[in-house]
C-alpha cells in the first residue's frame, strides 16, 4: 500500500492500476522485475507510482540518459520532412516564455547532461550557467561549458541560496519521491522575483506516462498548482500545448497573485487510462495470435518496449524501426534499431509503438512499398 499523497499528504487507498505481470518498464526502456502500481489522490488531483527500490542509487549510478555522445538527442517531431530535436524545441520555448535579465544567473536543477542550458548559453553568451544533479555521470558534458565552481553533485553549495534569476528543470520532477522538497529547494535558491521554469510529462496528452515505472509523479494542472502554491510560489502559467505531451510551468518567487487555481476533478480521466493499460497486453496478444510471420516494431521508446514485453513470442520481432538517427546507431532488447526505409523484406506484421494521439498520422507519412498487417496502440 502507498501511504500518502506526495503533494497534499492525504492517505491513499488501493491502487487504481497494477500491471498484469511482475514486469515494469522505465523511461529509458529498461525492463525490470516487479509490479508497477499507481494511485490517484482525489483530494489534490495528483497521481503517483510506487518508487523503484533504492531510487536515489538508481539515479546516481544506473540512470544514463543521452550519454552516448554530445550530439545525442531525442526526436521531438518531424514536420514537412524536417527532424526537430527536443533540445532545439526546449530552448526556443524557454526564450519565448522567459525574459531573462542581462548576465542572468541560471541553474539547471536535476540537469542530466544539461544540453538545453548549453544551447541557451549558445544563444545568450551573457548567461552564467550552473548545474546540479545527483550523479557524476554527466560531469564531462558540463565541463565543456560550465566552470567547476558552478557545478554541484548531490548537495547544493550553501552560498547558492538566493543567487539565481532562474532555476530551470527539464523532465526531472516526475522522477523524485519527494517533490515538495525539490520545489522548496528551487524556491530557496531563487532571488526574490526569480523564476522557476520547468517541464514535466503531461499524462493527459501521453497516456504512457501513467505506467512508466520510474515516473513517481504524474502531474495534473490541479496538483501542480497545489505543489507550487504550498511552496510559496506565484503560479504564472501552466501550459499544456507549448511542448508535446508536457506541462510547461512558469512560477515566480513573489507575493503577487498568480493564476486562479483549477479545481476540476481528473479522476475519471485517470481511471480511463488505467483501464486502457489493463487491456493493452490482451490487445497485443490478440493481434499476435491472429496472424503469423516475422514482425517489426515501429518506435524504439516506451511504447515499443511495452509492446515487446507483452508478446508471448517476442523472438518473432526482427528489429525496431525509428526515425531518430541517434537511435539508429543503437540496439534495444538485443535487437537492432533501423531507419524505417530499412524495413526487412521478410517482415509481414508491424506493431506501432507510438503515442496513440500521433500514431496513425505518423505512420501515414511512411511509404512501406507493400502491404503490412498493422497493430495500432
Amino acid at each position: 500500500m502507498m501511504g500518502a499523497c506526495n503533494i497534499c499528504g492525504e492517505s491513499l487507498g488501493a491502487p487504481g492500476y497494477e500491471s498484469a505481470r511482475p514486469v515494469s518498464i522505465t523511461s529509458l526502456c529498461q525492463v525490470l522485475e516487479g509490479y508497477t502500481r499507481v494511485w490517484h489522490c482525489a483530494s489534490c488531483g495528483h497521481t503517483q507510482t510506487a518508487p523503484l527500490p533504492a531510487l536515489e542509487k538508481f539515479y546516481a549510478e544506473d540512470y544514463h540518459i543521452l550519454t552516448a555522445s554530445e550530439e545525442e538527442d531525442q526526436l521531438y517531431a518531424v514536420r514537412e520532412g524536417q527532424k526537430i530535436f527536443r533540445t532545439e524545441h526546449q530552448v526556443s520555448t524557454l526564450l519565448a516564455k522567459l525574459d531573462l535579465p542581462p548576465n542572468a544567473q541560471v541553474l539547471d536543477y536535476g540537469c542530466g547532461k544539461a544540453s538545453t542550458l548549453k544551447s541557451l548559453c549558445g544563444r545568450r553568451d551573457d548567461i552564467a550557467p550552473h548545474v546540479f544533479d545527483v550523479g557524476e555521470q554527466y560531469r564531462d558534458f558540463w565541463n565543456a561549458f560550465v566552470t567547476a565552481e558552478n557545478q554541484a553533485v548531490n548537495e547544493v553549495p550553501a552560498e547558492w541560496a538566493g543567487r539565481f534569476d532562474a532555476v530551470i528543470s527539464f523532465f526531472a520532477l516526475e522522477h523524485v519521491a519527494a517533490p515538495r522538497e525539490f520545489v522548496a529547494e528551487a524556491y530557496r535558491l531563487l532571488r526574490e522575483g526569480g523564476t522557476f521554469y520547468f517541464l514535466v510529462p503531461n499524462v493527459f496528452a501521453n497516456t504512457a506516462d501513467l505506467v512508466v515505472a520510474d515516473h513517481v509523479n504524474h502531474f495534473s494542472e490541479i496538483s501542480l498548482q497545489r505543489l507550487l502554491s504550498d511552496a510559496g510560489f506565484s503560479v504564472r502559467e501552466i501550459d499544456g500545448t507549448a511542448h508535446n505531451s508536457a506541462w510547461v510551468v512558469v512560477a515566480e518567487k513573489s507575493d503577487s497573485d498568480g493564476m486562479a487555481p483549477t479545481t476540476n476533478s481528473v479522476a475519471d480521466a485517470i481511471n480511463e487510462m488505467a483501464e486502457y493499460w489493463n487491456e493493452f497486453g490482451n490487445r497485443v496478444r490478440a493481434f499476435e495470435n491472429a496472424s503469423n510471420g516475422e514482425a517489426v516494431i515501429y518506435g524504439s521508446g516506451f511504447y515499443g518496449t511495452f509492446i515487446h514485453a507483452c508478446l508471448a513470442r517476442p523472438e518473432v520481432v526482427n528489429c525496431f524501426l525509428d526515425q531518430n538517427p541517434h537511435r539508429q546507431r543503437q540496439a534495444l532488447l538485443e535487437k537492432p534499431i533501423l531507419a524505417p526505409e530499412k524495413l526487412p523484406e521478410t517482415a509481414r506484421r508491424l506493431y506501432v509503438g507510438l503515442n496513440p494521439r500521433i500514431a496513425r498520422e505518423e505512420l501515414s507519412a511512411v511509404d512501406w512499398q507493400r502491404e503490412l498487417e498493422v497493430f495500432f496502440p
